[in-house]
């Protein structure tokens, strides 16, 4: 039961269209058997027309075979031999008796020549007028007889020339011309009858075709001799007459349109021996009636039977309406709520499912069947405890609407989160009769906080990606760290040589290095990805940087025999403005990976610059190398950070997987891209393209030579190593050094007198140095105007910016770079 309502309403339906179908269904029955009677009548009138044309063509055709078969012999004796005057008058004589012993001969005239030597017609008072009979010029001759029928005429003989017939005479005859037919030419004797049309006439009447029946008698060029109706006017008539005589068949039937709307079936019936064809005709009006008038008694009942069964349905219809409009509203609620998206149930007081919506069955796959009798406990899926259900209960029972999540459980025992709003229903006296209950589907919802935990697994994998990287890192950074340290054992050693010692050193010096592009990478990258990475845009010369590079690189490339060649002394002349740190590095990280990647060959560095606009440059740097290369697969993730091309690569050639990804983001941050090319066993290019402004040279901005021997500094540092080293080197360079372990006492000793340079730790114990520099500017009196240069790890701009806001003048980052630290001194004592 998908709604009891509906049901209802179903019952209701007003059988009004049935009962209207059932007597639509019996008047079209009834009128199909009368229209199919009806047709019957009419293939029955037109097989009877057919036999009635057969019957009066036969009798015409006889008739005319009487008249030639006795005039036959007569027009032989005529054409052969001459004719004397005692031979006229035995013609005479037996012309006389022919006409008197055949009635429907009215007249016989003789020929010679086309003119009348002989007519029976004793009252004749004249010649026959040839004229007015309008014999055709040619007609269908056989044996040796050439018969002509001429145009019907009015009166009792042939018309006489000069004479006029009276309108009132209402005899008929049909001429009939026959002359004998020789082979080399026609006879001189010809013989004209004129044969009664009454006699026709009779032929037909005898047959008793109808009163209201047609019937005609045509010649074959369409002129009518004998006709009971005017169809003469009737084109398709002679039409369907030239098409018989054209196609050699003997009858068919037409069918003919009269005054626009009376139709006719006619038989048309050509005679085998004289040019003539019958024509009979049904009218099927006439026939209708005759059927309407056999058949009015059930035309009447079947009339008024119909006519009741409307006025049934009417009164039927209008009193389905009065009671359509009283259900409306519940139809309309009921029809809401069958059709609502979320589950809607309906229980007795108890519990028992009472009604239960589309949706219902939607969601939870439960018919009417299963459910019926049952409560919606059979949707517990046992992730709820008892104690809800009681709350549930107690708050209904109330009065009190409930609402809370349900896992409930579908037929197919999959499961489903539901938010549940289940209320009482309480009846017009304040009886609680029925609950509601609303079920919501929240199974997208809870797909999107899974989603959401999904994300956020997937963000702590990949800081766990991160940190395995980190711990796979830490041999390349424990790689050089163990060769320094057992150089240092080395070292100590009493039994090495100088040139021993040498050696050491330089492997020492390349130990630090690796550990120092180690730490530099990681830290750019930190610096990407925090978006901290600054920038500088200052004049630079990119031929004068890739020189730079190779120089850097040549005994690397050396040691495995591969030649690096470039083109970038050709544009020794051009300056741009960029990052030349940045650019710098780009450079140095493709070139550093080329050589890593291949064994032996050649390296080209290629430079190109392209003039856009104004004075906008695109720059392109490309490194070509004959390498191992790389698989498509291994193209897609070259870029990605803490990956290289397969884990092989890193076990066989080493290397974080940090420098393309740096290097890519460095050309993004410099307005630039990169691609890559490369074919396995072939080598790999790397094509990076820049846009740059063009600028001049810079000017000389050198700094004079500062004497350095009589300078006293100040070293605020914590680490006694770094105490040491940074001393040592200062005191040999001729330098005063005074140590301070901490903030607090570099602040007291920079009270008690005055240094030339204060070189501050940023990071130390009791009190760092942003504290101590800040309290020196604004207490000290003999060092509030020194220098003060930090000495720090911390690599990021926002670190800067804070540090030279507590007073810092200059940052030198560690490792210190004495070349570096020399030029900071330099400029600001200057």
């Amino acid at each position: 039961m998908q709604d009891r309502k509906f049901r209802i309403l179903k019952r209701d339906r007003p059988p009004y269209l049935q009962y209207g179908l059932v007597s639509l269904g019996i008047v079209f029955l009834v009128f199909t058997m009368l229209a199919a009677n009806l047709n019957n009548e009419i293939q029955n009138k037109n097989q009877l027309n057919t036999v009635y044309a057969r019957m009066i063509e036969g009798s015409i055709t006889r008739t005319l075979e009487s008249v030639e078969n006795s005039l036959f012999p007569l027009l032989m004796e005529l054409n052969e031999i001459e004719t004397t005057p005692s031979d006229l008058e035995n013609l005479k004589k037996r012309i006389s008796n022919q006409i008197f012993f055949a009635p429907h001969i009215r007249q016989i005239v003789v020929l010679k020549n086309e003119q009348p030597i002989f007519d029976s017609n004793h009252l004749s008072k004249g010649e026959v007028d040839l004229s007015k009979l309008n014999f055709p010029q040619q007609e269908v001759s056989h044996y040796s007889v050439n018969l002509r029928i001429g145009n019907r005429v009015k009166g009792r003989f042939l018309p006489i020339k000069g004479e006029t017939v009276s309108p009132h005479n209402n005899r008929n005859l049909i001429p009939i011309h026959l002359q004998r037919q020789f082979i080399d030419r026609v006879g001189q004797y010809s013989i004209l009858v004129a044969v009664n049309a009454s006699h026709i006439e009779r032929i037909f009447k005898r047959l008793d075709v109808g009163n209201l029946d047609e019937h005609h008698l045509m010649r074959l060029d369409g002129h009518h001799l004998l006709q009971q109706d005017h169809l003469s006017r009737y084109d398709h008539i002679h039409a369907a007459l030239s098409k018989l005589v054209d196609d050699g068949r003997d009858e068919t039937t037409i069918e003919i349109k009269k005054h626009g709307f009376l139709t006719y079936h006619a038989a048309m019936r050509l005679s085998p021996k004289y040019p003539m064809a019958i024509v009979v005709s049904a009218d099927h009006i006439h026939t209708a009636r005759i059927w309407v008038q056999n058949n009015k008694h059930l035309i009447l009942a079947l009339g008024l039977a119909t006519v009741a069964i409307l006025v049934f349905v009417f009164f039927l219809y209008l009193d389905f309406h009065r009671n359509r409009r009283l259900r409306k509203e519940v139809q309309l609620l009921s029809t809401a709520v069958h059709q609502s998206p979320v589950t809607i149930l309906i229980t007795d007081r108890d519990g028992i499912i009472q009604y239960a919506n589309t949706a219902f069955e939607t969601v939870f796959g439960y018919k009417e069947k299963d459910w019926a009798g049952r409560t919606p406990g059979m949707l517990k899926s046992g992730h709820s405890n008892d104690e809800v259900y009681k709350d549930l209960w107690d708050t209904i029972r109330q009065g009190q609407p409930w609402q809370g999540e349900f896992l409930n459980k579908t037929k197919s025992n999959d499961l489903i989160p539901t938010t549940s709003a289940i209320s009482p229903v309480i009846d017009e006296d304040g009886n609680f009769t029925h609950i509601v209950g609303i079920l919501a589907d929240i199974s997208t919802q809870k797909a999107l906080q899974e989603k959401a935990q999904e994300a956020s697994r997937l963000a702590k994998k990949a800081n766990e990606a991160k940190s395995n990287f980190l711990a796979t890192m830490s041999h390349e950074l424990r790689t050089p760290m163990t060769g320094i340290r057992g150089i240092i054992s080395l070292l100590r050693s009493q039994d090495i040589s100088s040139e021993e010692a040498q050696m050491f050193l330089k492997d020492l010096d390349q130990s630090s290095n690796a550990l120092m592009f180690l730490l530099n990478d990681i830290l750019d990258l930190s610096k990407i990805e925090a978006g901290k990475l600054q920038i500088e845009h200052i004049a630079c010369n990119p031929a004068e940087i890739i020189t730079t590079i190779l120089h850097l690189f040549q005994d690397n490339a050396d040691h495995k025999s591969i030649a690096i060649t470039t083109n970038a002394e050709n544009y020794k002349n051009i300056w741009i403005k960029t990052d030349s740190l940045r650019l710098h590095q780009i450079i140095s990280n493709l070139l550093s990976n080329s050589i890593k990647f291949t064994q032996q060959g050649q390296i080209d560095v290629h430079m190109n610059v392209r003039e856009l606009y104004d004075d906008q440059l695109e720059l392109e740097i490309s490194v070509h190398d004959t390498g191992i290369g790389m698989s498509e697969d291994q193209l897609d993730k070259i870029f990605a950070p803490f990956t290289q091309a397969d884990s092989s690569t890193t076990r066989k050639y080493g290397g974080t997987g940090l420098g393309l990804t740096i290097t890519k983001q460095l050309c993004e941050l410099l307005e630039g891209h990169i691609r890559v090319v490369s074919k396995v066993g072939k080598g790999t290019s790397f094509i990076v393209t820049l846009k740059v402004e063009k600028t001049s040279p810079p000017e000389d901005n050198t700094l004079e030579k500062v004497n350095f021997s009589s300078l006293n500094i100040l070293l605020a540092e914590d680490n006694p190593i770094n105490i040491k080293v940074i001393s040592t080197i200062l005191k040999r360079k001729g330098h005063k050094v005074t140590c301070a372990p901490n903030g607090k006492v570099a602040v007291s000793q920079a009270a008690q007198q005055p240094f030339d340079v204060i070189l501050m730790d940023m990071h130390m114990p009791e009190m760092d140095g942003m504290d101590a520099t800040r309290i020196i500017r604004e207490s000290s009196p003999v060092n509030q105007n020194t220098p003060i240069l930090a000495l720090t790890a911390d690599a990021f701009p926002e670190h800067h910016l804070k540090y030279k806001e507590c007073g810092i003048n200059d940052i030198i980052t560690k490792p210190v770079k004495w070349d570096q630290l020399e030029q900071s001194i330099a400029r600001h004592l200057k």
